[in-house]
């Protein structure tokens, strides 16, 4: 496997390592009782992207090349402490950008037909992330009308 589809893939285990739910697994909000169901969208989300961090993973290992996670956005730092709802938003924003970032690697992949439809399957996932991201937003529009 070529160095430049190695290099993409680690950026695509990174989108998926260090994405705004991942993050909220350790900066946990302030969620009010009867609340958990955007706690619960969070955290499948995470746990769906674990899976495919793993995924990935190994095709940069049996490529005889290193995993790079990378790091948390600096920006995540002052997202503690915060109302679920406000983190719910947050979270829609960031989806949408982690989405255009993993369009982006699809097209950079298309050299690398395994490596591209890892990508692809991605990015469905993270549409779908998306899709219950904005459901969660709309749910709380509805209950603050």
């Amino acid at each position: 496997m070529k160095a430049d589809v190695i290099h993409w893939l680690n950026r695509l285990l990174a989108i998926h390592c260090r994405s705004f739910p991942q993050y909220m697994r350790w900066a946990r909000p302030h969620v009010p009782r009867g609340r958990g169901q955007e706690i619960e969208a969070l955290e499948a989300i995470a746990l769906d992207q674990d899976i495919m961090s793993e995924r990935i993973s190994r095709m940069v290992v049996d490529a005889d090349a290193l995993p790079r996670t990378g790091e948390f956005p600096m920006e995540f730092t002052d997202l503690h402490d915060l109302d679920i709802d406000y983190v719910i938003l947050t979270a829609v924003r960031y989806q949408e950008q982690d989405v255009a970032a993993i369009e982006h690697l699809v097209e950079r992949l298309h050299t690398a037909p395994a490596a591209r439809a890892l990508a692809e399957e991605s990015l469905g996932m993270a549409k779908g992330h998306l899709d219950t991201l904005r459901e969660q937003a709309q749910s709380i529009a509805a209950l603050k009308a």
